[in-house]
């Protein structure tokens, strides 16, 4: 009885340690020559939404030569291979506001890139004063999971805080909408205000998924659009590991209806301004430390790895107890 516990066991043990090992292996070599990255174009405003027909070109930063040029498919997907580095890279659709991208990191094979494209306020035939901000986050499984988007509202109402709680708020002659809540990674989330009044709007990125996953690796990246024009491009820095980040000050409406993006100086980034909200703006999941394995994948790899392997160890030695209690 003994022998046979034994040869059932052990083999499951040894193939349990085995596939916790293929679990937490090393990722796939590189392709020979560069890396391959892959391109996702869908609609900031319609909830899974691809783009087809989008020209995607990518080209070393500083002015440098294209190094791959190309149109998604009907899946709003495109492909290339490409030295790892960063790079300049545009997109284009009829339709839709153009989009370059001044500096994008591409650094592993297989890279998944999601971009969001606003549509041109003629398409969406609205002649309302508009001002769209889109975030965007990496899709790697070990990333942030869920990434929400909050702005607050200069009309200091009860439900002038829009999130994935409230996401639409209406005050005297303006709007302040949620458009797409997205919550498995890449995004987007976009926040649309229409007609604001004046005064400055903040605007903060919260990690709603929570550890090990932060937002300073996550590839975050918020970009605000005001009427048919990008007006800025902000990308959040490696070493943040707080749950809330404000990408800028504010978006500031004049009296006269002209939208700016306030930015941060880099003093007031280096004393950590930008990771700070105003104590009435906290949600309970801006300081929580949230489930471990709320928004990332890499997660349950680790509890396969270790409590199977463990799980296989307990039923040996229940085995083991059984076999001598027998004789």
């Amino acid at each position: 009885m003994r022998r046979l516990a034994l040869r059932i066991v052990c083999p499951a043990l040894v193939l349990a340690w085995n596939g916790a090992w293929v679990a937490a292996g090393p990722t796939p070599a590189p392709t020979p020559g560069g890396v391959t990255v892959r391109f996702e174009l869908n609609d900031a405003q319609v909830k899974d939404q691809v783009l087809p027909g989008v020209q995607v070109r990518i080209a070393a930063v500083a002015g440098g030569a294209e190094v791959a040029v190309g149109v998604t498919g009907a899946d709003g997907r495109f492909s290339a291979v490409v030295p790892p580095g960063t790079y300049r890279i545009s997109y284009a659709l009829p339709g839709y506001v153009p989009y370059s991208s001044g500096a994008t990191e591409i650094r592993d094979d297989g890279q998944l890139v999601t971009v969001s494209l606003s549509r041109l306020l003629e398409a969406t035939g609205k002649a309302a004063q508009q001002v769209r901000v889109i975030l965007n986050w990496g899709s790697r499984k070990d990333q942030v999971k869920d990434a929400d988007s909050h702005l607050a509202c200069v009309c200091q109402d009860a439900d002038g805080h829009v999130y994935y709680r409230h996401k639409v708020h209406e005050g005297a002659g303006h709007r302040v909408e949620l458009d797409v809540d997205d919550i498995d990674w890449g995004g987007p989330e976009t926040v649309t205000l229409t007609d604001p009044p004046p005064g400055a709007y903040l605007y903060w990125v919260q990690d709603y998924s929570g550890p090990p996953a932060v937002l300073g690796s996550a590839d975050v990246v918020v970009r605000v659009v005001i009427g048919d024009q990008e007006a800025g491009e902000f990308r959040i820095f490696k070493g943040v590991t707080q749950r809330a980040w404000r990408p800028f000050r504010a978006i500031e409406i004049a009296a006269d209806g002209r939208a700016t993006v306030a930015r941060f100086t880099d003093d007031e980034i280096a004393e950590g301004a930008d990771l700070v909200l105003p104590a009435a703006l906290y949600t309970p999941e801006t300081t929580q430390s949230g489930p471990s394995d709320a928004g990332s994948g890499s997660s349950w790899t680790g509890l396969w790895a270790f409590a199977f392997p463990l799980g296989i160890l307990v039923l040996l030695w229940i085995l083991s107890r059984l076999v001598r209690y027998r004789r």
